[in-house]
């Protein structure tokens, strides 16, 4: 159980680093749940001596008056036997130190730095971790002592302000109190009894320690207090014998004091019963113990909490949105994705999948033709119009049939009054439209994390809106002026004439103005103007949309994108990829305005920072607490998921039987990811000193019945990037079970963000970006032991595995050794592709245009490149190596590695359209390669393969972190595709 304290020791460390200790925050706090033991006491109760005797040091600053100022968390760590006793500061990590007078000096120089030179107090906690082949594996926070009265330089408040910090630690109900008081004193005035009575009235969570027995006045003794008769807790009373004044002043070493009071206890006649639970070591053994068996108890409880706590973080942290970029290239992109996001909202609401658009139909479905169907024509149809616009247009002579211009006045007269009904139902859908953009604003859940964003988003549709009515009102009104400005003739010709009628055409011109004559005047201008509305009742709606809606659907922004780069070529929506080749070369010179149109909230900006960082305390807490636990019981996340598969029973695997590798996918790839991970813990276990019974490593082979037999180290940084295993099945596996079973596995890890190996992953990771891994002592070492494995027991009985930089690793391995014919079985998870992240566009005709684009781009250089250097385009190098498949594993949310999908892809697509010639130049080559090589320095590109089987994770991840792990490939219930791709 020693791991829990460690465990514990871990969290807390990580609880300090990322700002939570307990003290009242609108933040969840995970400090307050984790078991500890507070140390309580007045001052001079010799709360410090005890500490000291536990540790064996002396460390702690001493001096009147308050000397502790700020909690002390001291967590000991027992070390092998003959290991070198040393400290370390949770401030100052990697430096030890041997002396621990520096550790004094440190702890008072760090409480100045946090308190200033004065004598206030400060919540905030020091860190200490000491290692010690002479102390137990113990956790203890020491508080400032409590006092009655403040001295020169301190507030009034000070008494008030100790006692406030030492009741936010021991009140919570995870907190184990040791309560230190002076045996020479009347228990009835301890500070540390009154306190610890107050929060803990049954004494279930308190120890109490004696201190001073030695220095009673003669006479008396503290038996009925150590044997629980004068004042009960829970827990038998433990007294110490501490170093006098004069010890300390004369330097007595730890183990001479122990000595003297483990003879103290022994030799004195009132105390003899009870030396065998006595003394500083007792203390130490039974608090280590109890601490043990607390946190064991809570671990459940801390579990549930984390989970919860992670939920609620990543809700809240969803509804803030996305950080902002720091870069101006970020920033360019998160706006185009929030544009993006809005426009296609917007056109959601048009084409029906969200509510509105319906409003749009409804104008001119009811409300246009309603009111072509109110238009009154009486005033321009009217008996007295009609005459005086006929007699006007007859002049000087009267018309001798039909009065042709009388008819044309009158027409227009009826017809521009449909001008009215056509710009209402303009302005209607501008009206609509406009709501619909408010409503996308307003849907856009970025858009309401940036105000001047969402103001100028906001602001640029409303404008281009305001063209696109102005354009529709002129072309509809040009409908309605088109039919003035030509009548159909058909309608006329087609009119009953009176000459046909039998009418006398010599009546006098007088009767050509009777009633009768004016009335079908004004009825057959009435029955065109109805023909010309039914007419425009159906082209009006199509000027409007085409004018409208569809240009608004289409480039609702482009204004606004042209603004933004000051560019003046036209782009959209549909051609982004485009638009940001273009605006690539404009968007630097404008800084200030992208910063500007991302200006958040300062509240929001905090908020989202201060979640993250608990969001990765918890995360941290909850990767520690499933590698102990796992470690302990023998059953880790992949058994549990192998369970969960059917590949062994609760049973089996609680009473210890060994997994085995079956001949399935799963089975495999799972057992490939745990070998891999377990040379991350090899590093970590390395990095963080974890040795023996402290290591985690182990259980990530051994569980699989692997042995580690050997280690890779690099030469460089002494980091450990892979280890070889041996597969050791115990003898009552038969050859039926075991017939595609490795006999040896090696695994590479991937870069680990630790200061103790990550320049050097870095560096290789740009190696691998310039194809120059090949020429790194890392690969060097690696090809060396793969070769090695191969000359002792052959290619079929050896795995390859390897995670992201690992995965670089073992591909060129893999690549080198099929080249010469050895086809190791390999297993690439979440391989590097250098490309540029096409597959992340979601239009997928760009995305296949833009690869297409780049074949022929990359077929091309490569025989411009082979002409140059007159070499014979016949031989294809991937035929050497294409019977070798890996089994590569990638994430389509993982950008490192999600090329690969459109890679096989795309060229399968190639061949289907009958250009598998050119694919199968550019598959095998790279631009960055080629044009290297135009240059004289030759370069294979290292991500580029032949043939492979392709597993995609399309579960959804939560983040990059999540879809570049490791840990999802031994997750159950993924929904994975796999295909084979032959070359």
């Amino acid at each position: 159980m020693e791991n829990l304290i460690s465990l514990v020791n871990k969290i807390q460390r990580a609880c300090t680093a990322l700002g939570d200790y307990g003290e009242a925050t609108a933040l969840p706090t995970l400090w307050d749940s984790l078991p500890a033991i507070a140390v309580v006491g007045g001052q001079s109760s010799g709360k410090s001596s005890v500490l000291e005797s536990i540790v064996g040091k002396d460390f702690l600053p001493r001096g009147s008056g308050i000397v502790t100022r700020r909690p002390l968390v001291l967590q000991l760590h027992k070390g092998e036997e003959g290991s070198k006793e040393y400290a370390e500061f949770l401030h100052l990590p990697r430096k030890r130190f041997t002396d621990f007078a520096a550790v004094r000096k440190e702890i008072q120089d760090e409480t100045d730095r946090e308190t200033g030179k004065t004598k206030q107090i400060s919540s905030v906690p020091i860190h200490l971790s000491i290692y010690s082949p002479y102390v137990v594996n113990l956790t203890l926070i020491d508080l400032p002592g409590l006092t009655k009265v403040a001295v020169e330089g301190q507030p009034d408040s000070i008494v008030q302000d100790i006692e406030n910090m030492v009741r936010s630690y021991i009140e919570k109900p995870n907190c184990i109190i040791l309560a230190i008081s002076p045996a020479n004193q009347d228990l009835a005035t301890s500070d540390a009894i009154k306190i610890s009575r107050e929060v803990d009235p049954t004494g279930e969570r308190t120890f109490g320690v004696l201190t001073k027995i030695d220095l009673m006045d003669k006479g008396t003794d503290a038996v009925e207090m150590l044997e629980g008769r004068a004042f009960r807790l829970k827990y038998p009373w433990i007294g110490v014998v501490n170093r006098s004044q004069a010890d300390i002043n004369k330097n007595v070493d730890m183990i001479a004091a122990r000595r003297r009071e483990r003879e103290y206890f022994s030799s004195t006649p009132e105390y003899k019963h009870l030396a065998h639970r006595m003394g500083s070591e007792y203390l130490a053994k039974v608090l280590s113990k109890h601490l043990e068996a607390v946190i064991k108890s809570k671990i459940p409880g801390i579990q549930s909490l984390i989970s919860k706590t992670i939920a609620e973080l990543e809700a809240e942290l969803s509804r803030l949105g996305k950080p902002i970029a720091a870069d101006d290239g970020g920033k360019l992109y998160a706006i185009m994705e929030i544009c993006r996001s809005f426009d296609q909202i917007f056109k959601e609401h048009l084409d029906g999948v969200r509510p509105g658009g319906d409003r749009i139909y409804n104008v001119f479905d009811n409300q246009l033709p309603a009111a072509l169907k109110r238009l009154q024509f009486d005033k321009q149809l009217s008996m007295e119009n009609i005459k005086k616009l006929i007699t006007e247009a007859d002049g000087y002579q009267p018309h001798l049939i039909a009065p042709e211009q009388g008819y044309r006045r009158l027409i227009e007269s009826s017809l521009i009054t449909i001008k009215g009904p056509a710009e209402a139902a303009v302005d209607a859908v501008h009206s609509l439209l406009k709501d619909l953009v408010h409503k996308s604003i307003s849907e856009t859940l970025d858009l309401k994390q940036y105000p001047s964003l969402r103001a100028e988003v906001g602001n640029a549709a409303i404008d281009s809106l305001e063209k696109m009515r102005d354009e529709s009102k002129k072309a509809t009104l040009q409908l309605v002026d088109m039919e003035c400005g030509y009548l159909t003739v058909d309608f006329f010709r087609k009119l009953p004439q009176d000459i046909d009628k039998g009418g006398n055409p010599t009546h006098s011109i007088f009767d050509r103005y009777n009633d009768s004559y004016l009335r079908r005047i004004g009825s057959n201008v009435l029955s065109y103007v109805g023909m010309v509305c039914a007419t425009l009742r159906h082209l009006i709606p199509k000027s409007i949309v085409h004018c409208q809606v569809r240009e608004a659907k289409r480039s609702l922004l482009d204004h606004f994108f042209t603004e933004l780069g000051k560019i003046e070529a036209r782009t959209n929506l549909f051609s982004i990829v485009i638009f940001y080749i273009l605006l690539g070369f404009h968007f630097v010179l404008y800084p200030k305005r992208l910063s500007s149109l991302l200006n958040e909230d300062p509240a929001v900006m905090e908020r989202r920072s201060a979640l993250r960082k608990r969001l990765e305390l918890y995360r941290s807490a909850q990767a520690e607490i499933d590698s102990v636990a796992w470690s302990k019981y023998r059953i880790n996340l992949i058994s549990i998921h192998s369970l969960q598969f059917g590949f062994l029973t609760v049973t089996d695997a609680i009473q210890g039987d060994f997994y085995y590798i079956r001949d399935n996918p799963n089975h495999r790839k799972s057992v490939a990811a745990s070998l891999v991970q377990g040379v991350y813990v090899l590093e970590k276990d390395r990095q963080e000193r974890r040795e023996g019974t402290d290591a985690l490593a182990s259980p990530w082979w051994v569980f699989f019945n692997f042995q580690l037999l050997h280690k890779l180290v690099d030469d460089v940084d002494s980091s450990i990037f892979g280890a070889i295993y041996e597969f050791k099945p115990p003898s009552t596996y038969c050859n039926d079970t075991l017939h595609r079973s490795p006999s040896y596995v090696i695994a590479f890890r991937g870069t680990i963000t630790k200061a103790d190996s990550v320049s050097r992953d870095i560096e290789l990771d740009m190696h691998f970006v310039r194809n120059g891994l090949h020429q790194t002592s890392r690969y060097e070492i690696a090809i060396q032991a793969v070769r090695n494995m191969i000359a002792t027991v052959g290619d079929s009985g050896i795995w390859l595995a390897g995670h992201s930089l690992g995965s670089a690793v073992s591909l060129l391995c893999g690549k080198t050794m099929a080249k010469s014919g050895n086809f190791i079985e390999s297993f690439l998870f979440n391989p590097p592709y250098v490309s540029a992240p096409i597959e992340r566009i979601k239009d997928k005709k760009v995305k296949h245009g833009l690869r297409i684009a780049g074949s022929v781009i990359t077929a091309g250089l490569t025989l411009a490149v082979k002409a140059k250097q007159k070499k014979s385009l016949s031989s294809d190098p991937f035929a050497a190596f294409s019977a070798w498949v890996p089994c590569l594993f990638v994430n389509p949310s993982d950008h490192i590695c999600s090329e690969y999908i459109g890679y096989f892809e795309h060229r399968k697509k190639m061949e289907e359209i009958g250009a598998g010639s050119i694919e199968r130049l550019a598959t095998q080559n790279s631009l960055g390669c080629l044009l290297m090589g135009a240059f004289g320095k030759e370069s294979e590109p290292l991500h580029l393969i032949p043939s492979a089987s392709v597993t995609v994770n399309l579960t959804p991840s939560r983040d990059f972190k999540e879809a570049h792990g490791i840990h999802q490939w031994w997750k159950p219930h993924l929904h994975l595709q796999s295909k084979l791709y032959k070359y």
